[in-house]
């Protein structure tokens, strides 16, 4: 969200427009190097459609669907963030192992629109819907950190209009929401930095609305993402907290460390109240993604990327790494048990989401360059991906090497019903750094270290970005 959306969601109006513009000279500074002014952190231009595209290796030929990832991409130069661009689409359609078109699409905002500026309190739909995708109850939706999600056409990914859940949704969705693999039912929240500061919220299979529960939080954190199990729901509030005089002197994002904040999980039966939570005090870190969560007789389980700190200095400094780590909460005895599973850098945790909720052996994630430590590393780092076997504690590791870089790896199940649990792909965008353009590529779930299956070479750039989603044709059906 970008710094004015941010003085308009306070509500400040006239008054607060008058004290930004009195001590915006006051507020922290960017580097002078900023990283996602740089490489493939770097805008693109132009929205195309690329078709009749070449193959390189083999794509299986039951694959037919979409594939799409959100980002952020700024409309107007350069963002005072990297998290403050508009909200881009980029979209590879598989059928009959071939690649039928590529599309990079706006979501079509009145942040994008211009139309939103200003002070005063926004209308939800003020937002750049820049995080992810998600499709559900017959839609396709880019989800952004605040306001409302966005409803997308699959056939174009051109934008059809904000969603609220029939006038149901009070306000934000998050844009990692979870759904249920055997009931189809949605579980999401949204936080907020007036209170209530959570709310959580469930949908039916078909999108129907089914509860909206605030939640009590000691103030207003900064929670990306929360934990599904079969019967409960884990909340976050960590000490990256919202901070008024940030907001007011200028930060592009004003969230920051608190050494006073509490750092704890809220664990909720799933059609529970505010007053069902339990809450376990854990050592202060901040998780940005989870990878999966289960139960485990009495303990709720929490596999999730933590950092140690973050944005202690201020929200630029993103040079620390995260270490898979499982939470643990035992909800009979109380006790709350934190332990680092491998000591490799990583973020984007990824599963076969057919296994939320429930135990699982298999985790994949972007293996991060530990080498990234100055904004002038950050766009020339090397990384990769990374499978986690969590029964043996073996790892496989594809690394790009100083040419490519590689982005999160979506799981794509080989077989709709009845497949194992790793029986699939790893679906990404590579970039190529000489070359200035990307592909998009297929790894085999099992032998990431083998390199992609195929690719398909895009003569244009996809750039760093977020979250994605894989869309089969049967689930349009």
């Amino acid at each position: 969200m970008k710094r004015r959306d941010f003085l308009q969601y306070s509500g400040m109006g006239a008054l607060g427009a008058a004290t930004a513009s009195l001590v915006a000279g006051c507020g922290e500074e960017a580097p002078a190097v900023k990283f996602w002014q740089q490489g493939n952190y770097r805008p693109v231009d132009e929205e195309v459609t690329l078709t009749g595209l070449k193959v390189e290796g083999a794509i299986p030929p039951e694959l037919t669907g979409l594939y799409v990832r959100n980002g952020s991409n700024s409309s107007t130069g350069p963002a005072e963030h990297f998290f403050g661009g508009d909200g881009m689409l980029h979209g590879v359609r598989l059928e009959n192992g071939r690649a039928s078109w590529y599309r990079n699409r706006y979501v079509d905002t009145p942040v994008y629109r211009k139309e939103a500026g200003g002070f005063g309190a926004p209308k939800p739909e003020d937002t750049t819907s820049a995080v992810s995708v998600l499709y559900h109850g017959g839609e396709l939706m880019a989800l952004g950190e605040f306001g409302y999600p966005y409803l997308i056409d699959p056939q174009d990914l051109s934008t059809k209009g904000p969603f609220n859940y029939d006038g149901k949704l009070p306000g934000n969705m998050t844009a990692h929401p979870r759904i249920d693999p055997a009931s189809g039912e949605l579980l999401f929240f949204g936080y907020d930095v007036m209170q209530p500061y959570m709310t959580y919220m469930r949908a039916d299979a078909q999108g129907n609305m089914l509860q909206v529960e605030p939640v009590t939080m000691t103030g207003p954190s900064m929670v990306h993402d929360f934990a599904v199990t079969q019967n409960h729901v884990v909340f976050m509030e960590m000490p990256v907290r919202f901070s008024w005089m940030a907001a007011l002197t200028g930060s592009a994002l004003p969230f920051k460390w608190d050494d006073g904040a509490p750092c704890r999980f809220g664990v909720m039966p799933r059609t529970g109240t505010d007053a069902d939570v339990k809450w376990f005090d854990i050592p202060p870190c901040f998780v940005f993604h989870i990878m999966n969560s289960f139960e485990r007789g009495d303990e709720v389980i929490v596999d999730a990327a933590r950092y140690d700190s973050l944005w202690v200095k201020n929200s630029h400094d993103f040079f620390h790494p995260a270490r898979l780590t499982r939470f643990s909460m035992n909800l009979r005895t109380g006790h709350a048990g934190v332990e680092q599973l491998f000591d490799r850098a990583m973020e984007f945790p990824q599963v076969n989401r057919d296994y939320w909720t429930r135990s699982y052996r298999y985790g994949y994630s972007v293996a991060v360059d530990e080498t990234n430590d100055s904004p002038e590393r950050i766009a020339q780092a090397e990384g990769g991906l990374r499978r986690y076997d969590l029964q043996t504690g073996e790892t496989d590791t594809f690394l790009t090497g100083p040419q490519q870089e590689v982005g999160e790896g979506l799981f794509i199940p080989a077989r709709e019903h009845g497949g194992a649990e790793d029986e699939g792909y790893l679906a990404t965008y590579l970039y190529d750094r000489h070359t200035q353009t990307s592909a998009f590529a297929l790894f085999d779930a099992t032998r990431l270290s083998a390199g992609p299956i195929c690719k398909v070479p895009l003569p244009v750039r996809v750039p760093v970005g977020f979250h994605g989603l894989w869309l089969p044709d049967s689930a349009l059906a």
